[in-house]
């Protein structure tokens, strides 16, 4: 299955793409007595909605590269005979340590599509870089994501699942549920 066909960051103009996606949703929607077609749900992986990058072993606040959040995933579909054609928008909040000196925050995140009974049908990796510019410390960036699902005869929207986490190693996942 060729599901994620793309995807793309806009850093500091998320009410903008937010706007986009938003009409996208609207535009997709049925009028009259007839409700629109489901699309799939979108879950944010609790234990994969959080990073703290640090350099080194250390564990200290000195030794924090950036601290990273998704703030909000939503999805938009439009269905297209036998596919979902779907846009995700994925809002991250970044906020620089006092070990970062390339003043930027380079990372992983996933994208995975499920049946509603959980197995994975796709998972796929994407690798973003937000930088810090000027004197901010602080930045919201949007990924987007244009997702493709195939759907089966008498399946929906409602049928699937999309889930989003960020790409964590063993240790940053460890330390997220040692410090929940």
């Amino acid at each position: 299955m060729n599901s994620i066909v793309s995807a793309a960051r806009s850093a500091g103009l998320f009410q903008v793409t937010f706007l986009a996606l938003t009409a996208f949703l609207l535009a997709s929607c049925t009028t009259g007595d007839e409700a629109p077609p489901l699309c799939p749900t979108v879950l944010v992986v609790k234990d994969a909605s959080r990073m703290v990058k640090f350099v080194g072993a250390g564990r200290d606040l000195t030794d924090v590269l950036f601290e990273l959040d998704i703030d909000e995933a939503q999805l938009a579909c439009e269905y297209d005979d036998d596919m979902i054609e779907a846009a995700l928008g994925i809002r991250f909040v970044v906020a620089r340590g006092p070990a970062d000196h390339e003043r930027s925050a380079k990372f992983r995140y996933f994208v995975a599509i499920a049946t509603a009974d959980r197995d994975v049908l796709v998972r796929e990796e994407f690798e973003t870089t937000i930088p810090f510019e000027g004197n901010r410390t602080r930045v919201a960036a949007l990924e987007e994501v244009f997702p493709n699902i195939p759907l089966k005869p008498g399946r929906d929207g409602g049928d699937y699942v999309v889930y989003v986490g960020i790409g964590l190693t063993a240790d940053e996942l460890q330390y997220n549920r040692q410090n929940r």
